[in-house]
């Protein structure tokens, strides 16, 4: 089946959608936006099947066309990227509900050090 067939061309669309909606998922994640997140999960679950039936009716490997293997290979690497970003804001959250880490974030933490530490060395010398 050649790479300009209509079957072909609705699995790089299904796979660009993949890619689009990990992207998405990237913004969420950063957003730490657990409702968006669930959603966006729900529709990569349901763009994955409609993917994965493309690639049965393609009948090629579609890692033999280059523009394929490349598109393959991104979504591969943010599926990586948001599966790691995910576990760190999944624990973090957890810790934040065990009452086992400050939510303080850490530019206000950083702050608050540099304005309240208490030390010799950052006292102003008086002659009393």
């Amino acid at each position: 089946m050649p790479k300009n067939s209509p079957e072909f061309t609705f699995f790089l669309e299904a796979l660009e959608t993949f890619e689009n909606l990990l992207h998405a998922e990237t913004q969420a994640i950063a957003a730490k936006h657990l409702k968006s997140i669930e959603e966006i999960i729900e529709r990569k679950d349901e763009n994955l099947r409609a993917l994965l039936e493309a690639k049965e009716r393609i009948e090629i490997d579609p890692r033999s066309i280059s523009e394929a293997d490349a598109l393959v290979d991104q979504v591969l690497d943010l599926q990586e990227k948001n599966v790691e970003s995910f576990r760190r804001l999944f624990q973090k959250q957890f810790k934040l509900s065990q009452g086992m880490e400050d939510s303080e974030k850490p530019i206000d933490r950083k702050l608050r050090k540099a304005y309240f530490a208490v030390s010799e060395d950052r006292m102003p010398e008086t002659d009393n």
